[in-house]
């Protein structure tokens, strides 16, 4: 997640029971490397450590996704073509296996220029998550100009630099939708002080990862984590435009497919 400069970061964290339908459907464990400078190894040999030490692991995020029902898990098909049925997925410390993923038919992956298009997926479990209540879409046509709110546990960093950290820990982040089409819910990156109090987009990893929008009987899942427009400013830093595939245009292929 991708958040202003000139707030706390520690705002923008928040706990997997804050948001157990939404989790990592792609991460995996990476080394924290010990470097030192070779000119440290040649002046101060004490400085190098002559036992290895216990290795440092850190999770790193590929890809999100939610759980729409108890056994099935909304994604984007850009994050879901990378998975198989062979991998697991941990909901609310269980893990699960999948049983099918399903890409949209009119899916078109980013070529690298055009953005894709129609980057939706679903993934049926083979068991039923259990003591977690899924999270429903939102269906209604009047997104634009309403705060949605994202959660992910992509790279991290902030407008001024762009994505620079990779922890895992998840994080939420409010915005503005100022535009919506059939394709796409689009977001703007907004500096302080013209912006939302916890202003922040997607950062790599966070793709897949909802667009939350409240409403009076709680989160609906409104967008789905697809693509960013730097337009040459530098992925993740203010100015940017980041899109977000619009469920509520896709509600009809969702239900064919997941029986609902």
């Amino acid at each position: 997640m991708i958040i202003r400069h000139d707030v706390d970061p520690a705002l923008y964290l928040v706990s997997s029971a804050q948001f157990p339908a939404v989790f990592a459907v792609d991460s995996f464990q990476e080394e924290v490397l010990v470097t030192y400078d070779k000119i440290d190894e040649l002046l101060k040999p004490s400085l190098v450590v002559s036992v290895q030490p216990e290795p440092e692991f850190y999770t790193r995020c590929d890809g999100m996704g939610m759980l729409i029902r108890s056994d099935w898990v909304l994604s984007a098909a850009h994050v879901a073509i990378e998975l198989s049925t062979e991998a697991e997925i941990v909901i609310a410390h269980q893990t699960y296996l999948i049983k099918e993923i399903v890409l949209h038919p009119q899916f078109l992956d980013f070529d690298g220029t055009e953005l894709a298009k129609n980057d939706i997926a679903l993934m049926q479990l083979k068991a039923p998550v259990e003591n977690v209540m899924p999270l429903p879409l939102y269906q209604q046509k009047e997104e634009a100009g309403k705060i949605a709110t994202f959660v992910g546990r992509g790279d991290f960093g902030t407008g001024l630099i762009g994505p620079d950290q990779v922890n895992g820990k998840m994080r939420m982040a409010t915005n503005r939708i100022e535009q919506s089409d059939d394709q796409w819910l689009v977001f703007s990156f907004d500096a302080p002080p013209n912006c939302t109090e916890l202003e922040g987009i997607s950062g790599p990893g966070d793709s897949g990862g909802p667009a939350l929008i409240e409403t009076q009987f709680g989160w609906a899942i409104a967008g789905i984590s697809s693509g960013q427009k730097s337009f040459n400013l530098g992925e993740g830093r203010y100015g940017v435009w980041e899109y977000y595939t619009r469920v509520s245009s896709h509600i009809a292929w969702i239900k064919s497919i997941t029986r609902s």
